[in-house]
């Protein structure tokens, strides 16, 4: 093990490389932890505002939800287990009370449309799993028939956020290579071809869809059906 190779201090029991480093890696935690709270906070608190007049089911419940989604998202790139399923079980218990059974019959409907529209963009790999049963908590708090044009605005605000993280970080000359040789292939085979992103780059990373979510509700605060 190379940390036991270390020179240690005076008591031995604390490399000094590991001990040094401990402040630093204390402070890019709080850092990033900071700045997800930050992000969070903008997002939930631009939902909340933009819904004043006609908002979305569940308002409050619904912004506590993207605030702990987007801020676990942005500093994870994860949204566990442990914040969907009692979210869930909250939504679906909220459907209950304000309706009775067709209350709860409206979140569970919601909730299943979500499952069913996500569910292949999962399979291929477009979403993760936890972006897909947060999408489903909030589909239980609107029901099917607002989750519709609220997907459509989160998917058009998630490709919109994906094409400035790729300018801002440089990876948009990348993807249009790889767009760019992936139909060259795609012609000169006769077969669908995608050429993936190399494992450190930008794009590899993914994104936080959590952010796309609260952008996609906000903007259906602000402009509504996007069919009308």
């Amino acid at each position: 093990m190379k940390l036991a190779l270390a020179n240690t201090g005076t008591d031995g029991d604390v490399p000094t490389e590991a001990a040094a480093s401990l402040p630093r890696s204390a402070g890019r935690l709080v850092h990033t932890h900071a700045i997800s709270v930050g992000i969070a906070l903008v997002l939930s608190a631009g939902f909340v505002l933009t819904g004043w007049e006609a908002p979305l089911p569940a308002l409050g419940w619904a912004a506590v939800f993207l605030f702990l989604a987007v801020e676990q998202d942005v500093r994870g790139m994860r949204i566990p287990n442990l914040l969907t399923f009692p979210a869930l079980g909250i939504a679906l218990g909220l459907g209950f009370l304000n309706g009775g059974l067709g209350g709860l019959q409206t979140a569970v409907l919601g909730a299943g449309a979500a499952f069913a529209v996500l569910f292949v963009p999962y399979c291929i790999g477009w979403l993760g799993a936890g972006d897909a049963k947060a999408v489903m908590v909030l589909g239980a708090l609107w029901g099917s028939e607002l989750l519709f044009p609220v997907l459509w605005w989160m998917i058009l605000m998630g490709g919109l956020f994906a094409v400035a993280l790729l300018v801002v970080q440089g990876g948009m000359l990348d993807l249009l290579r790889r767009w760019w040789s992936s139909l060259k292939l795609s012609v000169l085979t006769r077969r669908p071809t995608y050429v993936a992103p190399a494992a450190d780059s930008t794009a590899a990373r993914g994104l936080p869809f959590a952010v796309a979510m609260a952008l996609g509700a906000t903007a259906f605060h602000l402009w509504g059906m996007p069919w009308n």
